[in-house]
This record gives structure tokens, C-alpha cells and sequence, in this order.
């Protein structure tokens, strides 16, 4: 398998086709090798109404579903840390030992840094330190990758973890929070009912951001991500909230991905459109 390329590392299946969906596709539509790391297989997230998974065997469908959303993406290098999904905050699944919030940085970063000298990648991508909307799987991949990005490059670190390997950048996602306020205040001038995450909006502004410094143009693969997003069918249906926003606001809204370059840091007022650039 080549090497370089992308490494993502995110919580769960399906956190990776809304933030860089498009993206992912554009990169293995040019042979550029794209590897997505899940920390854990989502076991304990909402199940779609009418979805054949239980409690019991949601873990099982989320798996496969987010290789099914891999492939329509153009990805064949999906893997699993293993770890439980922790739940949202203050959820009674934080408290299992099993869950990911509670495993030990001696125990995730290692396993990261191997794939990042395995795969040799020119950027690795994960969540920022809001974790899009908080959720503390997501903070906790923040925290656990860029230790990662940085150990793998240090020959005196996890020796038994391969050959050191510096990538070239590290790049978090970007929610668009100006964007997102944009399309609700139309939503809103249109007389159509908004998202119920829209509730959260104040919320969501008050978690730690990162302003973009790379935007992507993925209008071109917008059919493909929606429908990467809709292969998570015990997650996301044609009745999820996003799915009902009128297409041509949707399609302004995914048809851009955005993104933060955090290593190394790029001048102020700088700004890529390719995570591959040199700048």
C-alpha cells in the first residue's frame, strides 16, 4: 500500500463524512492515500427509528456503515482503536472503564503513532479542542492525536512503534460558525424551521474555536458526501435535520470544507485550499 497521503483520526463513525467528507473523496479520487482511524464504534449512540440495531449490536452496524460510507468516499484504509464510545457529557457511559474518555494517553498515543509511521502520511487531520460541539469523545481524539502527531516524529518515543516520521502538517477541522449562523438566519427569512441543533448555536459559539485557514471546495463531490452521510443509516435518514434543509442551502453549506492548519503555523492572513500545500 503507498504511502503519505491523509491520516484523519475522529471518535466515531460518521463524525469523518461531515467535516471532511468531500475532502476525502477529492484526495483518493488522485491516488492520494487516505487512511481514517475510528477511536471506537459509536456502541452507544441514538438508533435512527425503525433500524434494525439494538443497544446490543449498534457497535456491529456502525462499523460496517462507516466502511460502506469509506467506499462511496473512494477509502479502503478504515481501522479501529477498539475503544467504547463514552457517551455525551454526563451520560451514565462515561463511568465505563471501557469508554474512551477513561483510557490512559499511555495507551491511545502509542497505538496512533504506529499507524502515522506506518502510513507515512504528509497531513494528519483531527478534531479541535471544541470537538465540533463538545461531545468528549471528540476533545479526548483532539488531545490523544496531536500527542500522536507530534510523538511520531520523535526517535526517542515508542521505539517499538516503527520508524520515527514527521508529517508535514497538522490541520484540525474548522466548524464555520459565521457560515452556519448564515444559513439559519436564511432558513429562518424562509419561513422553514430550523435544525434542532440550531438550539445550541449560543452554546456551540462559547467552545474553544479555531478560525479556517484552509477552505476546500467540494461542490463537485456534494451527491457523493450526502450520500456517505445517509450510509450511517442507523445515525442520519432522509428525516435528519440536515437532510431537510433545502438543497441548495445544503449544497452551500457541505459543498466547503474547512480547516485549520495548526502545524506548523501559517502566517496571519494566509489561507490554503489544499492540505497538501507547502505554504
Amino acid at each position: 500500500m503507498p504511502t503519505g497521503g491523509l491520516v484523519a483520526i475522529f471518535a466515531h463513525p460518521d463524525d469523518e463524512t461531515f467535516g471532511l467528507g468531500g475532502t476525502m473523496a477529492y484526495y483518493a479520487e488522485r491516488g492520494v492515500p487516505v487512511t481514517m482511524i475510528c477511536a471506537t464504534r459509536g456502541e452507544v449512540g441514538e438508533i435512527s427509528a425503525g433500524h434494525e440495531a439494538t443497544p446490543e449490536t449498534l457497535g456491529q452496524f456502525r462499523e460496517q456503515e462507516l466502511r460502506d460510507a469509506m467506499a462511496i468516499l473512494g477509502v479502503t484504509d478504515v481501522r479501529f482503536l477498539d475503544f467504547r464510545d463514552s457517551g455525551m457529557q454526563g451520560t451514565p457511559e462515561n463511568d465505563d472503564p471501557r469508554a474512551f474518555i477513561n483510557a490512559a494517553p499511555g495507551r491511545v498515543v502509542p497505538a496512533l503513532v504506529t499507524v502515522i509511521r506506518e502510513r507515512r502520511p504528509d497531513v494528519v487531520v483531527t478534531w479541535d479542542a471544541s470537538g465540533g460541539y463538545g461531545h468528549p469523545d471528540h476533545i479526548a481524539t483532539h488531545h490523544h492525536a496531536t500527542a500522536a502527531f507530534h510523538a511520531a516524529a520523535d526517535p526517542a518515543r515508542h521505539r517499538d512503534a516503527g520508524a520515527p516520521w514527521q508529517a508535514a502538517a497538522l490541520f484540525y477541522t474548522a466548524i464555520p460558525m459565521a457560515e452556519f449562523g448564515r444559513l439559519m438566519d436564511e432558513m429562518r427569512a424562509r419561513g422553514i424551521d430550523v435544525p434542532d441543533i440550531a438550539e445550541d448555536e449560543a452554546l456551540m459559539a462559547e467552545l474553544p474555536r479555531v478560525e479556517a485557514n484552509c477552505i476546500i471546495d467540494v461542490e463537485r463531490y456534494f451527491e457523493r458526501k450526502m450520500t456517505a452521510m445517509l450510509a450511517h443509516r442507523s445515525q442520519i435518514t432522509d428525516l435528519d435535520p440536515f437532510m431537510r434543509i433545502p438543497e441548495d442551502l445544503r449544497r452551500s453549506f457541505f459543498g466547503r470544507e474547512y480547516f485549520h492548519r495548526a502545524h506548523p503555523v501559517l502566517p496571519d492572513g494566509a489561507m490554503l485550499s489544499d492540505l497538501l500545500a507547502e505554504t
